[in-house]
């Protein structure tokens, strides 16, 4: 490989980085998924989740409350664009652009989350990402997620009740906060941050990851990206009104997985804020 020519090398390594990048991952959700678990740690709360409640006081352990509790925004465009996202990276300026994105987004998911050791300064957020982490119940299954992204999965839970009603959907199995870092890439997955959640990843599969995903019936042939999920796509269009980001729409249509990319700070209106 030593005498290979820069570009072709480059183009070895951004290929190798994509395939490796999510592998640890996906093996993670389809044990998760085989097994039958809904969540990395669904262990019980010792103490109840430091998120102010609502006025209209949502029924403890769930996720029900009004929609119109939380700000619809979309997820930030500077975030989107630190996924690797398949981009060629064959030129330098091209790899050096993609890797300041990533060190950028690194950044301010650590201040506005917690350090995760390794990536980003502790001087930034000395607040530990796992004391701020807390199981809840979405659609009636637990779930581990951050603290400051509960209130906007509760408002899409909502949203998804009311104008999803038509396109019933039932979540078999979940994949919240995950421990460990599963990309090589220098990134850190949005799961390490308890602000991305896996929507049943056997009926909704990562067609460009490994298998069993890429011998789906879903991602065979030519088919739209909504085509590819058992989930309606009315639930998608939910997901995103409230800052979340579908990685469906990513190279890898990874249609199971939302991340949180919008601001946490706009989620709630007025004073149903929620404590950092």
């Amino acid at each position: 490989m030593a005498n290979l020519p820069v570009q072709v090398l480059l183009v070895f390594l951004g290929a190798t980085a994509l395939a490796c990048r999510h592998s640890t991952h996906e093996k993670a959700d389809r044990t998760a998924a085989t097994n039958g678990s809904v969540s990395v740690d669904a262990s019980p709360l010792t103490a109840q989740p430091s998120v102010a409640a609502p006025s209209s006081q949502p029924i403890p352990g769930t996720l029900s409350g009004s929609a119109s509790l939380c700000s619809e925004q979309p997820p930030q465009e500077f975030l989107v664009s630190a996924h690797y996202n398949g981009r060629p990276l064959a030129k330098a300026d091209a790899l050096r652009e993609w890797k300041d994105a990533v060190a950028r987004s690194i950044r301010y998911r650590t201040e506005q989350y917690g350090y995760y050791s390794g990536f980003g300064s502790y001087g930034w957020n000395k607040k530990p990402l796992h004391s701020q982490m807390h199981t809840v119940k979405f659609f009636g299954l637990p779930v581990r997620l951050h603290e400051r992204v509960i209130p906007a999965l509760r408002c899409v839970e909502t949203a998804l009740r009311i104008d999803c009603a038509q396109f019933p959907y039932q979540p078999k199995a979940l994949s919240g906060l995950r421990e460990s870092n599963t990309y090589l890439d220098g990134d850190v997955s949005n799961h390490v941050y308890g602000i991305a959640i896996d929507i049943d990843p056997l009926q909704n599969p990562c067609c460009n990851c490994i298998e069993p995903w890429k011998s789906s019936p879903r991602c065979q042939g030519k088919k739209a990206e909504l085509e590819r999920m058992d989930m309606p796509a009315c639930w998608i269009s939910v997901f995103e009104r409230f800052g979340f980001y579908w990685l469906g729409h990513d190279a890898l249509k990874d249609t199971m997985h939302f991340e949180f990319l919008g601001d946490p700070e706009q989620i709630a209106k007025g004073d149903a804020g929620v404590s950092r």
